[in-house]
């Protein structure tokens, strides 16, 4: 079966699991942490992968690589999706959920990457104009990145703008060189 389809399922399965128990606001908060360690640590990837590890112990793991505390829903969702032989799709499952939470939440995701930092101004501004009916909420993420060398980078959902200097030197030279 295919990673995203297998992803998809199991992601709208445990939102409508956390919402119906009331916690999808935490698992989030759960899910983003589990996703960040992904990032942060490659091996947990490879250990939910190691067939020689037993369930309770890529359970243990994961509770582990969320936090401190571990609501009961979080326990549950990574004791279904372990036993059911899921295990390495987690990171995956995680990236979905997020998407899915989003949806159901109405909530729009902005990233703004500017040269230099972004006045709250700016971002409210940018916010203003991202939201299509004023009825979403706009998580915004901003980052700078000097190499970009002015102008900004807007990405909103899977849609990019990019109206930075660099980017208008990269069309330039490829018109100069043509």
């Amino acid at each position: 079966m295919d990673t995203g389809i297998i992803s998809t399922r199991y992601a709208k399965a445990i939102y409508k699991f956390a919402a119906d128990r009331g916690e999808e606001v935490r698992l989030d908060g759960e899910i983003k942490t589990l996703s960040a360690q992904f990032s942060a640590l490659p091996g947990l990837k490879h250990a939910l992968e190691n067939p020689i590890l037993s369930s309770e112990e890529k359970i243990k793991l994961l509770m582990a690589a969320t936090g401190e505390t571990v609501s009961e829903t979080a326990k549950n969702v990574f004791r279904v999706v372990v036993e059911n032989g899921r295990a390495q799709y987690m990171r995956h499952i995680a990236l979905v959920y997020d998407q899915v939470y989003r949806k159901e939440k109405n909530i729009v995701l902005v990233k703004l990457t500017t040269a230099l930092e972004a006045s709250e101004e700016a971002k409210k501004s940018m916010a203003g104009l991202v939201s299509k009916s004023g009825k979403e909420q706009v998580d915004f993420v901003t980052k700078t990145d000097a190499g970009i060398i002015g102008g900004f980078i807007l990405e909103v959902e899977d849609l990019r703008l990019d109206a930075s200097v660099r980017n208008q030197l990269n069309r330039m030279k490829l018109e100069l060189t043509c």
